[in-house]
């Protein structure tokens, strides 16, 4: 039979960022610096053992096996939005109007926003380069990806670029910013308070929604923690989204949105159609945890461990001759973004780097045009131990180093 697929369906692509973790999977031998994953030894295993136990001789079966509101597990939803206006230093007063949703990771989070403000043809601004399961999720309802050019210098969306696109755009095309402000992925640049004050404002001179996408927000590392977009926002114009994903586990699935009420009914909504519910036992495992345990001290011990495979990375990298290569060093997060000089001939690394079993990602993976990143390629730093770290930039310097070509060579 031939089916007649929809448009939609025709939209969709395959992320090239989960199909390479699906054949990283498969080896056995190589090393791998391309996952977004956080390592085993970041689970808290005897604390989710204990809390695991504690529910089922102790919660009520009823409010983790049965059915409910597409909200959320009201007590969570309580300790999130506690806890966005404590440790992240949110000013309580300024929400009044706002409440959080629970949904299925951030990735749900980014899909029933976009289902609910994006027509086909609409236009959503983006980093230019930026998360590929964002762009792929704009694509799937028929809108379109915007990439705004980076003032890496400034660790931030060039503001002037992003006023003169939304100065330019007298159809009301443009519905949403997409934008992951702190420990970008993949550059790991981080934007300045002033800076996010400033994109806020033209956010609310121009009358268009943030989506601020905040999954690595608390892994500071080192400086100085930078406010929320959403700090500024006294329009409601920014949806706030977080996720347990790389604090806790990915294979949880809890995300939430900090959005007002008005926004939110919408969202419960597309929820109710989507999915019904997230997942009430790792809703209430997280909500025990967060009353039982001390879960901030489980961060802290995530940055530790972080900064310590961080700091060895970009030793390493220190060791590579920047005419070769230079990067970005983060203060948190997870990832760094690698550029090789024009010297290199990016065929030749990858073919290199293939036979040396170490896999990274390429630039234009990233790209929301898909090209125009051919020096670049990001390495994932939480995933690999020390020693595949140690090994793995040790590769990637030889790869460099048997792909280098002379300017003129290059050029001709």
């Amino acid at each position: 039979m031939e089916y007649s697929f929809s448009k939609r369906a025709l939209n969709m692509q395959r992320s090239p960022l989960r199909e390479n973790a699906k054949k990283n999977l498969q080896l056995t031998d190589g090393i791998s610096f391309s996952y977004g994953y956080p390592p085993t030894e970041a689970f808290p295993m005897q604390t989710l053992r204990k809390l695991s136990d504690y529910i089922y001789r102790n919660v009520n079966p009823e409010s983790y096996l049965q059915y409910g509101p597409a909200e959320g597990l009201p007590e969570l939803r309580d300790l999130i939005k506690k806890r966005l206006f404590s440790h992240l230093n949110l000013p309580e007063n300024r929400f009044d109007n706002e409440n959080i949703l629970i949904t299925s990771g951030a990735t749900q989070a980014m899909d029933l926003v976009v289902r609910i403000l994006c027509n086909e043809g609409d236009q959503v601004l983006c980093e230019e380069q930026t998360f590929s399961g964002a762009v792929n999720n704009i694509r799937s309802y028929g809108a379109v990806p915007v990439p705004i050019p980076m003032n890496i210098s400034e660790q931030c969306v060039d503001l002037h670029a992003l006023e003169k696109r939304l100065m330019a755009d007298v159809h009301h095309k443009i519905k949403l910013m997409y934008l992951i402000p702190t420990f970008q992925n993949p550059l790991g640049t981080s934007m300045s308070t002033e800076n996010r004050h400033k994109l806020y404002a033209l956010a609310k001179k121009y009358q268009i929604v943030v989506f601020e996408d905040d999954p690595y927000g608390e892994l500071l590392y080192s400086g100085q923690e930078q406010k929320k977009i959403k700090y500024f926002d006294d329009a409601g114009l920014v949806i706030y989204s977080g996720s347990f994903s790389k604090v806790l586990a990915p294979g949880i699935r809890i995300g939430y949105i900090l959005t007002n009420n008005e926004i939110l009914d919408k969202l419960v909504l597309a929820k109710q159609v989507a999915d019904s519910l997230s997942n009430y036992y790792w809703q209430v495992m997280i909500a025990e945890y967060m009353k039982q345990y001390d879960f901030e001290g489980h961060v802290k011990q995530l940055q530790a461990l972080y900064k310590t495979k961080l700091d060895l990375m970009t030793k390493k990298l220190d060791e590579i001759d920047p005419a070769q290569l230079t990067y970005i060093k983060p203060h948190g997060g997870y990832f760094i973004c690698c550029q090789m000089n024009q010297s290199i001939d990016p065929s030749r690394f990858y073919e290199q780097l293939n036979q040396s079993k170490v896999s990274v990602i390429p630039g234009n993976i990233m790209s929301v045009a898909g090209v125009g990143y051919e020096y670049d390629f990001r390495v994932n730093f939480t995933k690999p131990s020390l020693e595949e770290i140690s090994k793995g930039i040790d590769y990637i310097h030889e790869a460099l180093n048997h792909a280098s070509v002379r300017g003129e060579q290059f050029s001709s």
